[in-house]
């Protein structure tokens, strides 16, 4: 196995009810395969979006402005999860100011959902980042993708803000600190106060 490979091959109660994973495989790539990242990309979240020409055409119009100044961005990573050629799941994101890694965009086909993909997706985008030098790991999420907002929440992700995005709706953030000073700062500053009884 290559370095930044992982294998997947463990079995718990929960595989036994379910049909037997062939093994799986994340590495990191440089790119996706293209038009089919974007065709198995659109499957993937069709439950959760919605195609809007009007947006394609501010789009077109924002590309065509030669006066944009060309956005600076820290390099793309991006893991993907195979069986065998196949990308079955995925993951992108790049570091932020603050030593944070922001998990931009990751997804499951869901013929292979509840396999454990996902969150064998989030342990290798964990390791990546703390290797980078991250702190915490940040992302948005439409508040209708239920399954990934539960899957992270699991995984000791926490709520961290709300947002409205005039293309993506409203988004829920979430919040992974990698260490425990940093959790543990996190959560003194969120619990609330409360006066105590005399």
């Amino acid at each position: 196995m290559a370095m930044g490979e992982v294998a997947l091959n463990r079995t718990t109660a929960a595989d036994l009810r379910r049909p037997a994973m062939d093994s799986i495989v994340i590495r990191r790539t440089e790119k996706f395969v293209e038009p089919q990242f974007s065709v198995l990309r659109r499957q993937v979240f069709a439950e959760v979006q919605q195609s809007s020409e009007p947006l394609e055409s501010l789009l077109r119009d924002e590309s065509a402005n030669p006066s944009a100044a060309p956005h600076q961005q820290s390099p793309m990573f991006r893991l993907g999860a195979y069986s065998g050629d196949e990308l079955v799941g995925w993951s992108c994101g790049w570091m932020e100011r603050g030593q944070v890694f922001y998990m931009a965009n990751s997804g499951v086909i869901a013929s292979r959902r509840r396999q454990g993909i996902y969150q064998s997706l989030l342990g290798a985008i964990r390791e990546l980042a703390s290797s980078e030098g991250a702190v915490a790991l940040r992302s948005q999420h439409s508040v209708l993708n239920n399954p990934v907002l539960i899957a992270k929440l699991r995984a000791g992700f926490h709520v961290s803000g709300l947002s409205q995005s005039a293309q993506m709706g409203t988004l829920v953030e979430l919040t992974l600190h990698l260490y425990e000073g940093r959790q543990r700062m996190y959560r003194d500053r969120a619990l609330p106060y409360v006066a105590t009884e005399s």
